[in-house]
């Protein structure tokens, strides 16, 4: 039984990683592990445990450009989570496409350079966007502007007060005290997975095929069913299965009880009377000369014992 039971483990065991192992697409040496969620030193160790490092903006911008593409959040080397969507789709950051960058939350404002003065001006994100580097970007773009460089803050800040935190050309900073302060959203302590890099690995594409993993599934749960009643069947041969098995200790027969016949009701129904034996003649006289009921008798029948009328069952005395 101990060996049955151990090759049925075994058995879960090769199921359960046939049907939930994923692979892991890469395209220009950019990965994402799977199912990691971490800050940015322990996606730094994630990486390291892949023999591959974190990938920069550049690296994974090459690859977003060769059709990489993921639904989750990941850490780059310049400490920004950043999400790859090529497709719009509503739960990967609300149909919006491109490289998605997020970190410092809730800035709605990005700081937009003319492309022939080079003058910056700030501009509103509007809020049927999510707040990131990306729709910063192509608000500028919308507003006849390209988002600007940290050089270009740096130089051209004249015009423009005091400002809270905006976004610039990756990454956010704020103008304070008449000079401009960049990088100051490092939240190296959010979670999100990693893209790792490795440049030895070959690409490797996934085609996505729903009705291959709906088979996938399908067979997954058959198997799984399968091994559910293997384990009952050997856990429950015969009447081995003592624990579960009630008090066995023989009880006495008890004497088969034998049906009474019914009792007859054909007497007792509102179709036949019975005429008692006291009053018959009585009764039968009436019944035989009432003027409303006529005798339905026959001269004939007078010498039989019994006979029916229209009012019931009766006897004629005889013995």
């Amino acid at each position: 039984m101990v060996h049955q039971t151990l090759l049925l483990s075994v058995f879960i065991s090769v199921i359960g990683l046939s049907c939930s192992a994923h692979t892991i697409q890469v395209i220009s040496g950019v990965f994402m592990p799977n199912n990691i969620s971490v800050d940015y030193d322990g996606a730094r160790t994630a990486c390291a445990v892949q023999n591959s490092r974190l990938a920069t903006l550049a690296e994974i911008t090459i690859a977003f450009r060769k059709g990489y593409e993921f639904c989750k959040w990941g850490w780059t080397e310049e400490k920004r989570i950043v999400m790859l969507r090529l497709t719009p789709f509503e739960a990967c950051s609300d149909y919006n496409v491109g490289i998605l960058i997020r970190d410092c939350p809730n800035i709605r404002a990005a700081f937009c350079a003319n492309k022939t003065s080079g003058a910056i001006s700030e501009v509103t994100i509007p809020y049927s966007l999510v707040s990131s580097y990306e729709n910063a970007s192509n608000t500028c773009t919308d507003n006849g502007l390209t988002i600007a460089t940290k050089e270009q803050m740096e130089k051209n800040m004249t015009n423009i007060t005091d400002t809270g935190l905006a976004w610039y050309n990756w990454g956010v900073g704020q103008k304070n005290n008449g000079s401009f302060a960049g990088d100051l959203c490092d939240d190296v302590l959010s979670h999100a997975s990693a893209f790792c890099y490795n440049p030895a690995l070959s690409d490797v594409l996934i085609s996505k095929d729903n009705q291959t993993w709906k088979k996938i599934a399908i067979g997954c749960t058959i198997a799984l069913i399968f091994v559910i009643l293997l384990i009952a069947a050997a856990f429950m041969r015969g009447n081995k299965f003592i624990c579960c098995m009630g008090d066995t200790q023989s009880q006495p027969a008890e004497t088969p009880t034998v049906p009474s016949a019914p009792v007859p009701t054909w007497n007792t129904t509102s179709i036949y009377r019975r005429i008692s034996q006291v009053n018959k003649d009585l009764v039968y006289d009436n019944m035989r000369y009432s003027e409303k009921r006529p005798s339905v008798i026959r001269p004939d029948m007078i010498n039989y014992k019994s006979h029916y009328s229209n009012m019931g069952f009766d006897t004629t005395g005889e013995e």
